[in-house]
């Protein structure tokens, strides 16, 4: 419920687009309104019709000897005449009628202005008496001498009056407005869908994919906005673009040096025959190694995270599995840590081969480096109903529920490990993973050490 009305309290363009639109269309009915009464205020009709007139005509002439009749016939006239006004029985909000026979007064309604007098017969006429003013006019009949007058308030504020003598100009506004909402709703969800393609591509999108967007609105300002965001997207992409080609060309530059360096070392301990001195070049050669290592780590990283030649094809898992266990057999054998290999068949997965060599030989390596000594590490490739499932575990001290986000940000690693690395491994298995659709996760295995878990979509048996 608490979610519920927070959503209702966010602001929302569909809402905020329907009330625009009701109060546009209350604005425009007002403004009709508005003008539909002033006229009728400006002249009313039952000045400017005759009907009234006639019917006083009639009940005069016909009950003319029947004065005290004619007097309660002509007050039921006036009671109905004023009900129909709106005013009620005030006569200074309603209106009133006065019957003149042989210019003297034989009917005048309660509280009617008698000192209102037309001068120009069949005129409406704007009179001030008593103070106030008054809108009249007075016909005379075509048969005898009788005139009759009607009079109304002719004070500005008599406009609201008169509007609520005519309520059914407004009750159909008010009986609308409820009915129009859902069509008013429903129209303008149809009407952003455009807008909503082109939010789906964005929230689908990962975080290193910063090709344009394939939505192309006709709309001219969707496509401006669209337009807008594919501009921004590719300046980010040519400044990513410029820094990784910086560092692969960095990395690629370091790669000779540091090797003729090696080379050099190596030959100089031939010549020393103090052993503190050999032992500091034997220190040369190891940092040499770990400078060489993270260099070949930035070259993989900046290969795996390029968003060019990334042409999948079919891939053979189990059997490069094997052969990229085979390679880095001599590594374990100087740790005599113990591979081993279980799968039921051969398992095809789309991708790009160079990539998938680059996750497994870090997972291995790691498994193998982080493990004790004469221990083992166990590789597992399992096909499942929908995936194709790789695990990998150790029995070293594994890492930290806390820390198994963190790990997989470049050259983060675990402020307790006394290893050596350079803390690009796990960016980089996350890197293909992301390229080829699939997901990592870190477990505790069963020996106490890390396991890791390589989900990938798709897979085909031999």
């Amino acid at each position: 419920m608490r979610n519920f009305w927070r959503h209702l309290r966010t602001p929302t363009f569909v809402r905020r687009i329907m009330v625009a639109q009701m109060l546009l269309l209350t604005l425009l009915w007002c403004l009709f309104l508005t003008y539909v009464l002033w006229e009728d205020l400006r002249s009313p009709p039952i000045l400017t019709g005759s009907k009234t007139y006639e019917t006083i005509f009639t009940v005069v002439e016909s009950m003319e000897d029947r004065p005290q009749e004619r007097t309660h016939v002509l007050a039921a006239l006036s009671k109905a005449v004023r009900e129909d006004y709106g005013g009620g029985e005030d006569p200074e909000l309603s209106i009133s009628l006065i019957v003149r026979k042989d210019k003297a007064i034989i009917y005048a309604s309660d509280g009617a202005p008698a000192g209102v007098t037309n001068t120009r017969d069949g005129k409406i006429e704007r009179i001030q008496s008593e103070g106030r003013a008054w809108t009249s006019r007075t016909l005379k009949s075509a048969h005898s001498d009788t005139e009759v007058t009607l009079i109304t308030p002719a004070g500005g504020w008599n406009f609201f009056i008169y509007l609520n003598s005519r309520g059914y100009y407004v009750m159909p506004l008010l009986v609308c407005i409820p009915f129009l909402l859902f069509p008013a709703w429903l129209s303008i969800r149809i009407a952003m869908r455009p807008w909503n393609r082109v939010v789906n591509e964005i929230s689908l999108r990962t975080p290193d994919d910063l090709s344009p967007l394939k939505a192309v609105p006709k709309h001219r300002e969707l496509r401006q906005m669209v337009d807008a965001v594919n501009g921004f997207l590719a300046r980010v992409r040519e400044s990513t673009e410029r820094e990784r080609v910086f560092i692969a060309d960095a990395a690629h530059e370091l790669r000779t040096p540091l090797a003729a360096m090696r080379i050099n070392v190596e030959a100089l301990q031939s010549y020393v025959s103090s052993d503190s001195q050999k032992e500091l070049l034997a220190g040369i050669i190891r940092s040499n190694s770990r400078a060489a290592r993270l260099v070949n780590q930035l070259l993989l990283m900046m290969h795996s995270e390029a968003r060019i030649d990334t042409v999948m094809e079919p891939v053979p898992l189990t059997t490069l599995i094997q052969e990229r266990m085979a390679g880095l057999a001599p590594l374990a054998a100087e740790r005599r840590i113990e591979l081993e290999f279980y799968a039921e068949d051969e398992i095809w997965i789309t991708g790009v081969r160079e990539r998938l060599m680059s996750l497994i030989d870090n997972l291995i390596e790691n498994a193998v480096k982080y493990s004790p000594e004469g221990g083992r590490v166990e590789v597992e490739l399992r096909s499942l109903n929908n995936s194709t499932q790789l695990r990998v575990s150790d029995a070293g001290p594994g890492i930290p529920v806390e820390l198994r986000e963190r790990v997989f940000d470049r050259f983060f690693r675990d402020p307790n490990q006394m290893q050596s690395g350079s803390g690009l491994g796990l960016a980089i298995v996350k890197a293909v993973a992301q390229q080829h659709n699939s997901s990592v996760s870190l477990t505790t295995s069963a020996e106490g050490g890390l396991m890791v878990t390589v989900d990938f979509p798709d897979h085909k048996s031999s």
